[in-house]
């Protein structure tokens, strides 16, 4: 059993939730439904709001500036508070019908690292032709990684100069070092695979530089211990298909939970938002430059 208690607290009954982020500018939750093309806010009093986007985005990330950056299947936009405006700042894959823009997080130098995702519905056919970028806040475009399925797990400690990384497939959570705006980037050894509890999707990391993984088709979240690579909590949660976490609320310490509606049948809590409220606190959410 859970020592902390789970609680469904919007059924917004997404497609595809995806990106949650917790905006210290607005005071509230934003993440996508990707397949339903659609923004969603959650403010501090619990209302929601959402919002028609042109297209699936595959991340939505806050600006210094008003408004946000969002990943477009094969662009990357400005967009302003409302999603009413959007212009486009960056191409990204656009030969490649087979990739979309996937998960994405700010990093500590303004940027933005992201990846593309190959969606052939075939999923035994899916071959690794996916990338990992980094957008910098002028604009520039750096392949940082190839030879990916699904870019999953962004996430940063910041003062450890540690990036983590998952390619969701293959069950592995990858860890790297960077220098300041990545003037170099190298993987280190680690062996971060955990079997039995589903595969690694959108992922966070708390003030202690535990790193939060939702686990896609695992029924929960999973708190690692990144110098052990041990998983020190196992949270057992109503949908078989959590996304991505993020910690919120006025102290950081809520952790907020997307999910993908993909059985409502059997799982009628996939798509919906759940939250867990917990002994730590994640970091505050790095606005990018651009």
């Amino acid at each position: 059993m859970n020592k902390v208690k789970v609680t469904t607290i919007l059924k917004c009954k997404n497609l595809l939730g995806e990106s949650c982020f917790w905006d210290p500018r607005y005071n509230c939750l934003v993440w996508t439904d990707i397949e339903a093309k659609k923004a969603w806010m959650l403010d501090d009093n619990n209302q929601s709001f959402v919002f028609n986007l042109p297209d699936r985005a595959g991340f939505i990330l806050p600006r210094k500036k008003e408004g946000f950056i969002i990943g477009f299947p094969n662009f990357i936009a400005i967009t302003d508070k409302n999603f009413s405006s959007f212009e486009k700042i960056c191409e990204v894959e656009i030969t490649n019908n087979q990739t979309r823009i996937n998960d994405a997080k700010v990093d500590p130098y303004g940027g933005i690292v992201f990846g593309t995702y190959n969606e052939d519905p075939d999923k035994a056919k899916r071959k690794p032709i996916a990338n990992l970028y980094r957008i910098a806040p002028n604009l520039s475009l750096t392949k940082l990684l190839s030879n990916i399925t699904v870019s999953n797990g962004i996430a940063f400690s910041e003062n450890e100069n540690i990036m983590y990384f998952a390619d969701t497939p293959t069950g592995r959570i990858r860890k790297f070092e960077y220098t300041k705006n990545f003037y170099k980037f190298y993987e280190l050894e680690s062996n971060m695979i955990f079997k039995n509890v589903g595969e690694p999707d959108g992922a966070t990391v708390d003030i202690d530089n535990n790193y939060w993984s939702a686990r896609v088709r695992g029924k929960c979240i999973i708190c690692i211990d990144t110098k052990d690579e041990k998983i020190l909590e196992k949270i057992s949660l109503p949908t078989n298909t959590p996304t991505c976490v993020t910690f919120g609320g006025a102290n950081l310490n809520s952790l907020y939970i997307t999910s993908l509606r993909a059985d409502p049948t059997s799982d009628n809590e996939g798509g919906n938002l759940h939250k867990i409220e917990t002994g730590t606190q994640g970091r505050v959410q790095l606005l990018t430059d651009i």
